[in-house]
């Protein structure tokens, strides 16, 4: 019988299923808002902050259709929540509008110091009034809060996630077409590998490569010649590497990752764990005849075009190979918080024992 996948720090893999986090189909969302009217409250956060950004507009010209003015809409900046402040917000009446509209950007509401009577306030908003709490990607609330679940109780809670691989390359597609340009699915995926699933990050990495294409058609070689890589793709580059036994490939990754001053050798060390971690994963679902879907789930992976490149890249080494990688870069990580020796030194020094093949004696 199979195994846990073991992580990096000695403990079981925690299997994170796509399942777990429910997607936010904006496309309802945003009929149910034209449809429905505007709530009473609204809770946005999430990492997707584009089409978060998107639906506040849509929100905002809904309850003020002539646009802002100073009696109809408020706006309360944190990060401390004032609740007196948000009292005298929501009780003003609207002047010349039907409605009035309230927006509080960047109060931790997870640690607001009068909780009761915030959450008291936010259970009897007037009819007239629309409050929307605006969070920043990286806010999550916490649940077991009295806040929180007065928000959810009385209000809208929505998590802005990365949309599914159909709808952003849909997006993607007609984003090249606003710019007179066609791209096809190769280069589509491409470019979400290489610059994420993040529309906000997207967006100008599409004015980029659409500008760099010589022809009508965008390929997947105009992407990888112009759009930016995030960390997360240089680090598969590196590891895909070394599958390959492509080591100079491999040494000219790590030296490009390195001479990066935003990159942090533990950071780099963190990404480069976790592929590992991914790719022990996946070469273990292969030796079982396990399908991409538990690859998919195992990895909290949500496209299959990656999970199959990820498994693609696992069959270059072997169970021992990959077993020893992930305890190279836990040990890596103790080194670097409790030692003086050069994180970079450290790092390549990892690098160097993986692509060795390194396994346990």
């Amino acid at each position: 019988r199979m195994g846990a996948p073991k992580s990096a720090y000695g403990g079981v893999m925690a299997k994170k299923s796509t399942k777990d986090e429910k997607k936010l189909s904006y496309g309802q969302e945003l009929r149910l808002l034209r449809d429905e009217g505007p709530k009473r409250l609204y809770l946005l956060y999430g990492p997707e902050d584009y089409l978060r950004e998107q639906f506040l507009l849509t929100l905002k010209k809904l309850c003020l259709p002539g646009g802002e003015d100073e009696f109809s809409y408020k706006r309360i900046d944190g990060p401390e929540l004032d609740v007196n402040e948000l009292a005298g917000a929501i009780d003003a009446v609207p002047f010349m509008t039907e409605r009035s509209f309230v927006e509080v950007r960047g109060a931790d509401i997870n640690r607001v110091k009068d909780a009761d009577a915030a959450a008291k306030l936010l259970g009897d908003i007037p009819d007239y009034c629309t409050v929307a709490f605006v969070q920043s990607a990286q806010y999550e609330p916490d649940g077991r809060l009295k806040l929180i679940k007065a928000i959810r109780a009385n209000g809208h809670d929505m998590k802005f996630t990365p949309q599914s691989q159909g709808q952003l390359a849909d997006w993607i597609t007609r984003r090249f077409a606003a710019a007179g340009k066609s791209i096809g699915a190769e280069a589509v995926q491409r470019l979400i590998f290489i610059s994420g699933d993040l529309m906000s990050r997207l967006i100008p990495e599409i004015e980029k490569v659409a500008a760099y294409a010589q022809g009508e058609r965008v390929t997947a070689d105009d992407v990888e010649a112009v759009a930016s890589h995030i960390p997360e793709a240089v680090v598969f580059s590196l590891t895909d590497h070394i599958a390959a036994r492509r080591y100079e490939s491999a040494a000219q990754t790590l030296a490009e990752l390195l001479a990066d001053k935003n990159n942090e050798p533990i950071m780099l060390l963190a990404l480069l764990g976790a592929q590992m971690r991914k790719l022990y994963a996946a070469r273990l679902a292969q030796e079982n005849g396990l399908r991409m879907k538990y690859i998919m789930d195992t990895c909290g992976i949500k496209y299959e075009f990656l999970a199959k490149n990820l498994a693609a890249s696992a069959r270059g080494f072997t169970m021992p190979q990959l077993r020893r990688a992930v305890e190279l870069c836990a040990e890596a990580d103790y080194m670097m918080k409790s030692s003086s020796q050069d994180d970079d030194e450290l790092l390549k020094e990892v690098v160097m024992r993986i692509a060795a093949g390194e396994v346990n004696a």
